[in-house]
């Protein structure tokens, strides 16, 4: 059966030189896909489409109208935002799902948990890595991307490789999660469906993940230092320093 597109895409597909036939009551494209014919009534008000009984192709204004459309789907998106710091950057708790997980109450996940998921995102950024449904994304994966120099930049060499110890520290599957949801954005269900495992399995995996990362970067849910430091004073007469605890 033919798919069947929304107004807005098939607007877009007739930006790109194609032509629509009328065929019974849709507008179809060379590929099979098709509108209903009584649905671009709107666009071709707006100009957007020039329609007539045989052919629908794209009007002088299909680029304006898509462009106040985006606009409106963007102020629309803004006004259901939920901004929460994260890490000292700001993020739209229902677009990332390591914020759903460290707001609230009682968060699942402590800043230090926070702190080590945004060191894994800002490393897959600047390593240049896109997520595919089709690859494991192994500690020698990794390892290997990082080799092919000519093709990328020093700094994503060093991202790569940093990710590829990421995988030697952590235990496979806590490695794949974090990489997932913090590196890729992935939501914890999605996790869950791709890997065969039960509900909820990939938000302790998580932590236990995130966890060891933290301690491998040096981050604890507490500040660790000294119980108090040496207290320094100037003696006027000579401007030596004495001490005392």
């Amino acid at each position: 059966m033919p798919a069947d597109l929304s107004l807005r895409s098939f607007v877009r597909a007739l930006l790109g030189g194609l032509v629509a036939s009328r065929a019974g009551e849709h507008f179809t494209l060379a590929d099979g896909r098709r509108i209903e014919a009584r649905l671009v009534g709107p666009a071709v008000e707006a100009g957007a489409l020039n329609a007539d009984a045989h052919t629908c192709r794209a009007g002088a204004e299909a680029r304006a109208w898509l462009r106040r459309g985006q606009l409106e789907q963007n102020a629309q998106a803004a006004s259901h935002r939920v901004l929460v710091d994260l890490a000292g950057r700001e993020v739209d708790a229902a677009e990332s799902p390591l914020a759903r997980l460290a707001i609230g109450k009682a968060p699942f996940l402590e800043p230090h948990h926070v702190e080590a998921g945004e060191r894994v995102r800002r490393l897959v950024e600047r390593a240049g890595l896109q997520p595919r449904m089709t690859m494991t994304y192994s500690a020698s994966r990794v390892a290997g991307l990082a080799h092919h120099k000519n093709d990328i930049s020093d700094m994503a060499v060093d991202a790569r490789r940093a990710l590829a110890e990421m995988h030697r520290v952590l235990p496979a599957d806590c490695a794949g999660v974090v990489l997932d949801v913090c590196g890729f954005l992935k939501g914890l269900q999605q996790v869950e469906f791709e890997r065969g495992w039960p509900r909820r399995s990939a938000k302790l995996v998580l932590r236990i993940g995130l966890e060891q990362l933290a301690l491998h970067y040096g981050l604890s849910a507490v500040a660790v230092g000294r119980a108090h430091g040496r207290n320094r004073a100037w003696v006027p007469e000579d401007a030596r320093p004495t001490s005392w605890d």
